[in-house]
Protein backbone atom coordinates (compact mmCIF):
# COMPACT_ATOMS: atom_id res chain seq x y z
CA UNK A 1 0.00 0.00 0.00
CA UNK A 2 1.30 3.30 -1.05
CA UNK A 3 2.03 5.78 2.17
CA UNK A 4 0.65 8.53 2.88
CA UNK A 5 2.44 11.68 3.09
CA UNK A 6 3.06 12.65 6.58
CA UNK A 7 0.99 15.21 7.71
CA UNK A 8 2.87 17.32 10.16
CA UNK A 9 -1.06 19.25 11.80
CA UNK A 10 -1.85 15.51 12.71
CA UNK A 11 0.84 14.77 15.31
CA UNK A 12 -0.66 15.54 18.88
CA UNK A 13 2.76 14.78 20.93
CA UNK A 14 5.81 13.91 20.89
CA UNK A 15 7.23 11.20 23.15
CA UNK A 16 11.22 11.13 24.39
CA UNK A 17 11.06 7.10 24.85
CA UNK A 18 14.32 5.82 26.13
CA UNK A 19 18.32 6.93 27.14
CA UNK A 20 20.50 3.90 27.10
CA UNK A 21 24.24 4.10 27.01
CA UNK A 22 26.25 0.77 26.31
CA UNK A 23 29.17 0.72 28.75
CA UNK A 24 31.83 -1.23 26.63
CA UNK A 25 31.07 0.19 23.39
CA UNK A 26 30.62 3.83 24.03
CA UNK A 27 27.14 4.00 22.28
CA UNK A 28 24.32 6.02 23.57
CA UNK A 29 20.75 5.16 21.87
CA UNK A 30 17.74 7.74 22.48
CA UNK A 31 14.58 6.66 21.79
CA UNK A 32 11.74 9.39 20.09
CA UNK A 33 7.73 8.93 18.81
CA UNK A 34 5.47 11.18 17.17
CA UNK A 35 1.92 10.17 17.78
CA UNK A 36 -0.73 11.19 15.60
CA UNK A 37 -4.59 11.33 16.13
CA UNK A 38 -5.08 9.10 12.86
CA UNK A 39 -2.14 8.22 10.87
CA UNK A 40 -0.05 5.94 13.76
CA UNK A 41 3.01 6.95 15.31
CA UNK A 42 6.31 7.63 13.64
CA UNK A 43 9.21 6.49 16.02
CA UNK A 44 13.07 7.27 15.82
CA UNK A 45 16.18 6.08 17.46
CA UNK A 46 19.33 8.48 17.27
CA UNK A 47 22.70 7.37 18.08
CA UNK A 48 26.02 9.07 19.85
CA UNK A 49 29.24 6.86 19.98
CA UNK A 50 31.82 8.18 22.53
CA UNK A 51 35.24 7.73 22.99
CA UNK A 52 35.75 5.25 26.01
CA UNK A 53 38.34 5.13 28.65
CA UNK A 54 40.43 1.87 28.91
CA UNK A 55 38.93 -1.35 30.72
CA UNK A 56 40.44 -0.87 34.03
CA UNK A 57 39.48 3.36 33.98
CA UNK A 58 37.29 4.56 37.02
CA UNK A 59 34.02 6.60 35.46
CA UNK A 60 31.50 8.42 37.32
CA UNK A 61 28.68 7.12 35.89
CA UNK A 62 26.26 8.74 38.29
CA UNK A 63 27.17 12.44 36.60
CA UNK A 64 27.17 10.09 33.09
CA UNK A 65 23.46 8.93 33.51
CA UNK A 66 22.79 12.35 34.70
CA UNK A 67 23.92 13.71 31.42
CA UNK A 68 22.25 11.62 29.20
CA UNK A 69 19.03 11.56 30.28
CA UNK A 70 19.43 15.38 29.68
CA UNK A 71 21.07 15.31 26.33
CA UNK A 72 18.14 13.08 24.68
CA UNK A 73 15.85 15.50 25.93
CA UNK A 74 17.67 17.67 24.11
CA UNK A 75 18.56 15.98 21.12
CA UNK A 76 14.75 15.30 20.74
CA UNK A 77 14.25 18.63 19.52
CA UNK A 78 15.14 17.22 15.87
CA UNK A 79 12.29 15.41 15.61
CA UNK A 80 9.66 17.38 17.61
CA UNK A 81 10.33 19.99 15.13
CA UNK A 82 8.94 17.88 12.38
CA UNK A 83 5.35 18.66 13.92
CA UNK A 84 5.94 20.87 16.66
CA UNK A 85 3.07 19.30 18.45
CA UNK A 86 1.49 21.28 21.50
CA UNK A 87 2.51 18.13 24.11
CA UNK A 88 6.09 17.22 24.59
CA UNK A 89 5.72 13.92 27.01
CA UNK A 90 8.81 12.43 28.68
CA UNK A 91 8.56 9.20 29.48
CA UNK A 92 12.29 8.81 30.63
CA UNK A 93 13.30 8.83 34.52
CA UNK A 94 15.93 11.21 35.72
CA UNK A 95 14.84 14.94 34.54
CA UNK A 96 15.27 17.20 37.84
CA UNK A 97 12.59 20.49 37.33
CA UNK A 98 15.66 22.52 36.62
CA UNK A 99 16.17 20.06 33.86
CA UNK A 100 12.70 20.40 32.30
CA UNK A 101 12.65 23.97 32.90
CA UNK A 102 16.00 24.24 30.80
CA UNK A 103 14.26 21.73 28.40
CA UNK A 104 11.25 24.77 27.47
CA UNK A 105 13.82 27.54 27.54
CA UNK A 106 15.69 25.56 24.75
CA UNK A 107 13.17 24.50 23.38
CA UNK A 108 11.31 28.51 23.11
CA UNK A 109 14.52 30.02 21.69
CA UNK A 110 16.73 27.10 20.76
CA UNK A 111 13.50 26.63 17.32
CA UNK A 112 12.94 30.79 17.32
CA UNK A 113 13.95 30.70 13.98
CA UNK A 114 12.23 27.40 13.34
CA UNK A 115 9.12 28.54 14.28
CA UNK A 116 9.56 31.94 12.18
CA UNK A 117 11.01 30.14 9.28
CA UNK A 118 7.98 27.59 9.48
CA UNK A 119 5.38 30.22 9.55
CA UNK A 120 4.16 28.89 12.87
CA UNK A 121 2.14 31.58 14.75
CA UNK A 122 4.84 32.05 17.67
CA UNK A 123 7.31 30.25 19.31
CA UNK A 124 7.26 27.10 20.45
CA UNK A 125 6.27 26.46 23.35
CA UNK A 126 4.31 22.75 24.54
CA UNK A 127 3.02 21.78 27.26
CA UNK A 128 5.74 19.39 28.82
CA UNK A 129 4.58 16.29 31.20
CA UNK A 130 6.46 13.29 32.76
CA UNK A 131 6.39 10.25 33.97
CA UNK A 132 8.22 11.18 37.20
CA UNK A 133 10.52 13.91 39.08
CA UNK A 134 13.98 13.10 39.59
CA UNK A 135 15.54 15.01 43.16
CA UNK A 136 18.80 17.62 42.29
CA UNK A 137 22.07 15.92 42.09
CA UNK A 138 23.79 15.87 45.91
CA UNK A 139 27.02 17.86 45.84
CA UNK A 140 28.82 19.33 43.11
CA UNK A 141 32.36 19.02 41.57
CA UNK A 142 34.55 20.90 39.66
CA UNK A 143 36.33 18.98 36.86
CA UNK A 144 39.93 19.40 37.60
CA UNK A 145 41.56 17.67 34.58
CA UNK A 146 42.40 19.04 31.10
CA UNK A 147 40.36 21.10 29.27
CA UNK A 148 37.96 19.78 26.53
CA UNK A 149 37.97 22.18 23.54
CA UNK A 150 35.35 21.31 21.35
CA UNK A 151 36.86 22.49 17.89
CA UNK A 152 35.19 23.13 14.38
CA UNK A 153 37.69 24.06 12.03
CA UNK A 154 37.13 27.55 12.38
CA UNK A 155 39.09 31.02 13.69
CA UNK A 156 37.64 30.75 17.34
CA UNK A 157 38.47 27.54 18.41
CA UNK A 158 42.07 28.01 17.48
CA UNK A 159 42.19 31.29 19.69
CA UNK A 160 40.95 29.42 22.26
CA UNK A 161 43.22 26.72 21.77
CA UNK A 162 46.14 28.91 21.53
CA UNK A 163 44.99 30.87 25.05
CA UNK A 164 44.57 27.89 26.90
CA UNK A 165 48.29 27.13 26.00
CA UNK A 166 49.79 30.43 26.00
CA UNK A 167 48.37 30.68 29.85
CA UNK A 168 49.98 26.92 30.51
CA UNK A 169 47.45 24.33 30.18
CA UNK A 170 46.99 20.94 28.05
CA UNK A 171 43.84 21.40 25.94
CA UNK A 172 42.17 17.99 24.99
CA UNK A 173 40.39 19.12 21.56
CA UNK A 174 37.13 17.47 20.51
CA UNK A 175 34.66 17.22 17.80
CA UNK A 176 30.97 15.86 17.03
CA UNK A 177 31.65 13.75 13.52
CA UNK A 178 35.08 15.15 12.41
CA UNK A 179 36.12 15.81 8.98
CA UNK A 180 38.74 16.50 7.11
CA UNK A 181 38.95 19.67 7.92
CA UNK A 182 38.40 19.39 12.04
CA UNK A 183 41.26 17.17 11.57
CA UNK A 184 44.05 18.89 9.73
CA UNK A 185 43.42 21.88 12.03
CA UNK A 186 43.90 19.77 15.25
CA UNK A 187 47.19 18.53 13.61
CA UNK A 188 48.46 21.91 12.80
CA UNK A 189 47.88 22.42 16.92
CA UNK A 190 49.94 19.06 17.90
CA UNK A 191 47.66 18.65 20.40
CA UNK A 192 44.88 15.47 21.15
CA UNK A 193 41.63 15.35 19.52
CA UNK A 194 39.12 12.77 20.95
CA UNK A 195 35.72 12.51 18.97
CA UNK A 196 32.11 11.46 19.22
CA UNK A 197 29.99 10.51 16.55
CA UNK A 198 26.68 11.46 15.84
CA UNK A 199 23.57 9.80 13.69
CA UNK A 200 19.92 11.25 13.20
CA UNK A 201 17.50 8.21 12.34
CA UNK A 202 17.14 8.34 8.61
CA UNK A 203 13.51 8.27 8.75
CA UNK A 204 13.57 11.85 10.00
CA UNK A 205 14.74 12.95 6.44
CA UNK A 206 12.46 10.60 4.89
CA UNK A 207 9.92 12.47 6.72
CA UNK A 208 11.64 15.70 5.38
CA UNK A 209 10.88 14.67 2.31
CA UNK A 210 6.99 13.79 2.54
CA UNK A 211 5.79 16.85 4.70
CA UNK A 212 7.74 17.03 8.23
CA UNK A 213 8.25 20.62 9.53
CA UNK A 214 12.36 21.59 9.01
CA UNK A 215 14.65 24.27 9.87
CA UNK A 216 17.23 25.35 12.43
CA UNK A 217 17.83 22.82 15.52
CA UNK A 218 20.26 24.33 18.30
CA UNK A 219 23.20 22.05 17.22
CA UNK A 220 25.34 24.04 19.45
CA UNK A 221 23.49 22.98 23.24
CA UNK A 222 23.59 19.44 21.45
CA UNK A 223 27.23 19.31 20.87
CA UNK A 224 27.63 20.89 24.56
CA UNK A 225 25.87 18.02 26.19
CA UNK A 226 28.06 15.77 24.37
CA UNK A 227 31.06 17.40 24.96
CA UNK A 228 30.50 17.48 28.64
CA UNK A 229 28.85 13.55 28.99
CA UNK A 230 33.05 12.95 26.82
CA UNK A 231 34.33 15.00 29.33
CA UNK A 232 32.99 13.19 32.37
CA UNK A 233 33.59 9.27 30.54
CA UNK A 234 37.14 9.81 30.54
CA UNK A 235 37.61 11.85 33.47
CA UNK A 236 38.89 15.33 32.05
CA UNK A 237 38.43 19.14 32.60
CA UNK A 238 35.41 21.95 31.96
CA UNK A 239 34.31 21.95 28.50
CA UNK A 240 35.66 25.06 27.22
CA UNK A 241 33.81 26.71 24.43
CA UNK A 242 34.77 29.20 21.75
CA UNK A 243 31.66 31.37 21.94
CA UNK A 244 31.74 35.20 21.42
CA UNK A 245 29.82 37.96 22.76
CA UNK A 246 28.36 38.67 19.24
CA UNK A 247 26.24 35.20 19.40
CA UNK A 248 24.11 37.05 22.12
CA UNK A 249 23.00 39.42 18.99
CA UNK A 250 19.39 38.77 17.99
CA UNK A 251 19.04 38.17 14.07
CA UNK A 252 15.83 40.05 14.21
CA UNK A 253 12.41 40.76 16.29
CA UNK A 254 9.49 38.76 16.00
CA UNK A 255 6.14 40.35 17.55
CA UNK A 256 8.39 41.51 19.99
CA UNK A 257 9.76 38.22 20.68
CA UNK A 258 13.75 37.78 19.49
CA UNK A 259 14.76 35.56 17.16
CA UNK A 260 18.29 34.37 17.62
CA UNK A 261 20.36 32.69 15.04
CA UNK A 262 23.14 32.10 17.60
CA UNK A 263 20.88 31.24 20.52
CA UNK A 264 22.68 28.11 22.06
CA UNK A 265 25.93 29.74 22.07
CA UNK A 266 25.00 33.02 23.30
CA UNK A 267 25.14 34.32 26.99
CA UNK A 268 21.72 33.19 28.16
CA UNK A 269 22.10 29.80 26.83
CA UNK A 270 25.64 29.63 28.56
CA UNK A 271 24.17 30.57 31.83
CA UNK A 272 21.22 28.63 31.40
CA UNK A 273 23.31 25.18 30.84
CA UNK A 274 25.73 25.84 33.46
CA UNK A 275 22.73 26.30 35.87
CA UNK A 276 21.13 23.10 35.15
CA UNK A 277 24.63 20.96 35.38
CA UNK A 278 24.92 21.77 39.18
CA UNK A 279 21.52 20.40 40.05
CA UNK A 280 21.14 17.96 36.92
CA UNK A 281 24.27 16.54 37.35
CA UNK A 282 25.81 18.01 40.36
CA UNK A 283 28.60 19.93 37.92
CA UNK A 284 30.26 23.83 39.17
CA UNK A 285 32.25 25.64 36.99
CA UNK A 286 32.42 22.66 33.85
CA UNK A 287 31.02 24.29 30.76
CA UNK A 288 32.08 28.13 30.08
CA UNK A 289 33.13 29.75 26.69
CA UNK A 290 36.89 31.36 27.04
CA UNK A 291 36.07 33.77 24.29
CA UNK A 292 32.51 35.46 25.84
CA UNK A 293 33.59 39.13 26.76
CA UNK A 294 35.08 39.35 23.04
CA UNK A 295 33.21 40.54 19.42
CA UNK A 296 33.89 38.48 16.74
CA UNK A 297 36.18 41.56 15.36
CA UNK A 298 38.52 41.45 18.55
CA UNK A 299 38.86 37.21 18.00
CA UNK A 300 40.05 38.15 14.79
CA UNK A 301 42.83 40.59 15.38
CA UNK A 302 43.88 37.69 18.12
CA UNK A 303 43.90 35.32 15.45
CA UNK A 304 45.87 37.29 13.09
CA UNK A 305 48.63 37.38 15.11
CA UNK A 306 48.97 33.74 14.05
CA UNK A 307 49.70 32.07 10.62
CA UNK A 308 50.54 28.85 11.38
CA UNK A 309 46.92 27.55 10.95
CA UNK A 310 46.26 29.88 8.00
CA UNK A 311 46.10 27.36 5.24
CA UNK A 312 43.90 24.87 7.46
CA UNK A 313 41.28 26.83 8.92
CA UNK A 314 37.76 26.71 7.31
CA UNK A 315 35.05 28.76 8.47
CA UNK A 316 32.58 28.42 6.14
CA UNK A 317 29.08 26.15 7.05
CA UNK A 318 28.50 25.51 2.96
CA UNK A 319 31.56 24.18 2.94
CA UNK A 320 30.92 21.66 5.94
CA UNK A 321 27.05 20.67 4.10
CA UNK A 322 28.75 20.05 0.46
CA UNK A 323 31.45 17.68 1.88
CA UNK A 324 34.77 18.73 3.84
CA UNK A 325 37.08 16.33 2.46
CA UNK A 326 37.20 18.25 -0.66
CA UNK A 327 35.55 21.70 -0.03
CA UNK A 328 37.19 24.96 1.33
CA UNK A 329 35.85 28.02 1.52
CA UNK A 330 32.83 28.46 -1.00
CA UNK A 331 33.79 32.15 -1.10
CA UNK A 332 29.92 33.14 -2.18
CA UNK A 333 28.25 33.21 1.41
CA UNK A 334 27.60 34.99 4.37
CA UNK A 335 30.15 33.79 6.57
CA UNK A 336 32.79 33.51 4.03
CA UNK A 337 31.98 37.76 3.43
CA UNK A 338 32.00 38.30 7.39
CA UNK A 339 35.23 36.42 7.85
CA UNK A 340 36.66 37.94 4.90
CA UNK A 341 35.85 41.55 6.47
CA UNK A 342 36.92 40.80 9.82
CA UNK A 343 40.47 39.46 8.21
CA UNK A 344 40.90 42.24 5.94
CA UNK A 345 40.08 44.44 9.19
CA UNK A 346 43.54 42.84 10.70
CA UNK A 347 45.79 41.47 8.16
CA UNK A 348 47.21 42.23 4.74
CA UNK A 349 45.23 41.99 1.88
CA UNK A 350 47.19 39.00 0.36
CA UNK A 351 47.05 37.21 3.43
CA UNK A 352 43.31 37.44 3.39
CA UNK A 353 42.80 36.18 -0.15
CA UNK A 354 44.91 33.58 0.27
CA UNK A 355 43.27 32.11 3.25
CA UNK A 356 39.43 32.77 1.70
CA UNK A 357 40.87 31.79 -2.41
CA UNK A 358 39.58 35.23 -3.81
CA UNK A 359 38.98 38.64 -3.31
CA UNK A 360 35.48 39.05 -1.95
CA UNK A 361 36.08 42.73 -1.89
CA UNK A 362 37.10 43.29 -5.03
CA UNK A 363 34.00 40.83 -6.58
CA UNK A 364 30.67 43.86 -7.05
CA UNK A 365 28.42 40.37 -6.86
CA UNK A 366 29.18 40.16 -2.90
CA UNK A 367 27.83 44.16 -2.51
CA UNK A 368 23.65 43.15 -1.22
CA UNK A 369 25.83 40.32 1.18
CA UNK A 370 27.70 42.67 2.60
CA UNK A 371 25.26 45.44 2.81
CA UNK A 372 23.24 43.22 4.22
CA UNK A 373 25.78 42.59 7.03
CA UNK A 374 26.25 46.24 7.59
CA UNK A 375 22.00 46.29 8.54
CA UNK A 376 21.24 48.33 5.20
CA UNK A 377 18.40 44.97 4.50
CA UNK A 378 15.59 44.08 6.15
CA UNK A 379 17.52 41.90 9.03
CA UNK A 380 21.24 40.52 9.52
CA UNK A 381 21.44 37.12 8.00
CA UNK A 382 20.13 33.34 9.34
CA UNK A 383 24.39 33.16 9.73
CA UNK A 384 27.27 32.87 12.27
CA UNK A 385 28.24 36.14 11.67
CA UNK A 386 28.93 39.21 14.06
CA UNK A 387 26.46 42.32 14.98
CA UNK A 388 25.86 44.82 12.44
CA UNK A 389 27.62 47.44 14.28
CA UNK A 390 31.16 45.49 14.43
CA UNK A 391 30.45 44.80 10.87
CA UNK A 392 30.05 48.32 10.46
CA UNK A 393 33.44 48.93 12.28
CA UNK A 394 35.26 46.38 10.23
CA UNK A 395 34.54 47.99 6.82
CA UNK A 396 34.98 51.67 8.26
CA UNK A 397 38.36 50.48 9.23
CA UNK A 398 39.20 48.27 6.27
CA UNK A 399 38.09 51.62 3.69
CA UNK A 400 40.89 53.33 5.26
CA UNK A 401 43.54 51.10 4.23
CA UNK A 402 44.91 52.02 1.33
CA UNK A 403 45.21 48.23 0.35
CA UNK A 404 41.38 48.19 0.09
CA UNK A 405 40.73 51.51 -1.54
CA UNK A 406 40.00 50.32 -4.97
CA UNK A 407 37.97 47.44 -4.10
CA UNK A 408 34.62 47.17 -5.78
CA UNK A 409 32.45 46.14 -2.87
CA UNK A 410 34.18 49.19 -0.39
CA UNK A 411 34.12 52.07 -3.27
CA UNK A 412 30.32 51.11 -3.61
CA UNK A 413 29.59 51.62 0.47
CA UNK A 414 31.69 54.54 0.66
CA UNK A 415 29.43 55.83 -2.45
CA UNK A 416 26.37 54.92 -0.52
CA UNK A 417 27.78 55.79 2.76
CA UNK A 418 29.79 58.60 2.48
CA UNK A 419 30.85 58.89 6.35
CA UNK A 420 31.80 55.45 6.66
CA UNK A 421 35.53 56.02 6.26
CA UNK A 422 35.32 58.76 9.14
CA UNK A 423 33.87 55.87 11.11
CA UNK A 424 33.55 56.40 15.31
CA UNK A 425 35.52 56.34 17.50
CA UNK A 426 33.38 55.33 20.48
CA UNK A 427 31.69 52.58 18.15
CA UNK A 428 35.33 51.26 17.59
CA UNK A 429 35.67 51.54 21.23
CA UNK A 430 31.87 49.82 22.23
CA UNK A 431 33.10 46.71 19.56
CA UNK A 432 36.75 46.21 20.79
CA UNK A 433 36.01 46.45 24.30
CA UNK A 434 34.51 43.69 26.95
CA UNK A 435 31.30 42.97 26.93
CA UNK A 436 29.28 41.05 29.58
CA UNK A 437 30.92 37.71 30.48
CA UNK A 438 30.79 35.74 33.98
CA UNK A 439 33.81 35.54 35.91
CA UNK A 440 36.07 32.11 35.30
CA UNK A 441 37.90 30.11 37.95
CA UNK A 442 41.88 30.58 37.62
CA UNK A 443 44.12 29.90 35.23
CA UNK A 444 41.09 30.22 33.09
CA UNK A 445 41.01 33.91 33.55
CA UNK A 446 44.57 34.30 32.94
CA UNK A 447 43.86 32.09 29.36
CA UNK A 448 41.13 34.05 28.49
CA UNK A 449 43.47 37.36 27.88
CA UNK A 450 46.64 35.69 26.76
CA UNK A 451 45.69 36.31 23.02
CA UNK A 452 42.84 38.32 22.42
Amino acid sequence: MERVAFQPDDISEFQYLGATLNRVTGEARFEFALVGASSGTETFTERVTFAMPGASAEVDWPRVDALLVLLGAVLGLSYYKAAAPPLYTVRVGGLTDAALDYLALTLRHGLAEFAYRAGLPGLVEPRIERVDRTAPFDGALTPGGAPLVPIGGGKDSVVTVESLVAAGLSPVQFAVNANAIIRRVAEVSGLPLVTATRAIDRHLLELNDEGALNGHVPVTAMNSLIALIQSRLLRLGPVVMSNESSASDPTLVWNGQPVNHQWSKSLEAERALRAVLVEQAGLSDAYFSLLRPFSELRIARGFAATARYDDSIVSCNRAFRLGADRVGWCGDCDKCRFVFLVFATFMPRDRVISIIGRDMLDDPTQLEGYRALLGLGAHKPFECVGEEAECSVAMSIVSRNEEWASAAVVGALLTEIPTLREGSAALEHHVLDLAEADPLPEPYEQARHALV
